[in-house]
């Protein structure tokens, strides 16, 4: 019997969806119901992965289902598993891609022999639905954050429109961080948002998090990449947001804003920024706390002693390395 998913059939459709975006739903089976109870068969995955994607309730349950009995083509993943086995067992290409908008961005190492580089970005081209295809040439590196490209197939354009939670946003993929694995934990700020709320986002790049944010009073978007302020600037036009959102080209130790609700999307080196974000928020705010770890505790005792503060959510929103995870911790700072 298949691990099945069971939630109320009233968010099916979008339980469905974003199971799809993350390669969860398990397409050998039918999707079924019982009274005002759905169950959607799915990959094996730990429990608390599926609680950082998901904000609905759900149970895991085996549950006999039938099959759908019908011809798959091959995915993109499928194929090259069995073509470049021994390269993928090597940790020299990776089976995970990103799609932002309409580019999509492979992981395949410099090892990789330079004609195969391309076979592989052709097949993304022709079995995933794009425009262009690149690959990762570097880690994100630099005050800038960004991530040399090769380009592999497909259109040769690093300028993309990315659609989330309603909103879009222009992103240059050569020129600024993006991550469109963030999209769900964007999602879940938004719903926090009160019309009182005046936010803070340290980090903002293109304003994901910021564009989020829009129910808010007033959302301050920080970022100290010229590029990525260009297309903040655009994005906040694109989503006629002009009367929320200040742009504001600077690194955020130089920036006086205050704000009840502080957003730290920089998991790398978020810890080097704690003491600014205590000096933005009010007494009573909110700070959204992103970093990287096995475990929550070391940025828990982090806050505990430079503030009195609770801990209000924690989750894990994705893997980061083996055993390591970015992690997302929302804390209310009772007193500084």
């Amino acid at each position: 019997m298949p691990l099945c998913l069971k939630i109320n059939k009233k968010y099916g459709e979008k339980t469905r969806r974003i199971l799809i975006e993350n390669n969860l739903l398990n397409n050998v089976y039918k999707i079924t119901s019982e009274g005002d109870r759905l169950y959607l068969p799915i990959k094996d995955v730990d429990e608390e992965i599926l609680k950082s994607i998901l904000d609905v309730e759900f149970e895991l349950v085996d549950k006999e289902l039938e099959d759908k009995k019908i011809i798959k083509k091959p995915s993109f993943r499928e194929i090259i598993s069995k073509k470049y086995r021994k390269e993928i067992d090597k940790g020299l290409i990776s089976l995970s891609y990103d799609v932002i908008g309409d580019l999509v961005i492979l992981q395949i190492s410099d090892e990789v022999d330079d004609k195969i580089r391309k076979e592989i970005g052709e097949l993304a081209y022709k079995l995933i639905p794009c425009k262009g295809v690149f690959r990762r040439k570097s880690e994100v590196k630099g005050e800038f954050r960004v991530r040399e490209l090769e380009h592999l197939a497909g259109e040769n354009r690093t300028l993309t429109i990315h659609k989330e939670n309603g909103y879009k946003l222009y992103v240059d993929i050569a020129k600024v961080y993006f991550s469109p694995r963030l999209g769900g934990e964007r999602g879940r700020i938004m719903k926090k948002i009160s019309l009182n709320d005046v936010v803070v986002d340290m980090f903002a790049g293109v304003g994901p998090f910021s564009i989020a944010c829009k129910n808010a009073k007033k959302i301050y978007a920080i970022d100290i990449n010229p590029h990525a302020i260009e297309l903040l600037k655009k994005n906040i036009k694109l989503n006629k947001l002009e009367h929320k959102i200040i742009p504001i080209l600077s690194d955020v130790r130089e920036v006086d804003v205050k704000g009840n609700r502080v957003i730290m999307n920089l998991p790398k080196f978020a810890h080097e920024f704690v003491d600014k974000a205590l000096d933005i928020v009010e007494e009573g705010g909110v700070i959204h706390y992103y970093t990287i770890g096995k475990d929550f505790d070391e940025a828990i005792k982090l806050f505990e002693k430079k503030c009195d503060c609770e801990v209000l959510e924690k989750r894990i929103v994705k893997s980061y390395a083996p055993r390591e995870y970015i992690l997302a911790l929302d804390f209310k700072i009772n007193k500084k």
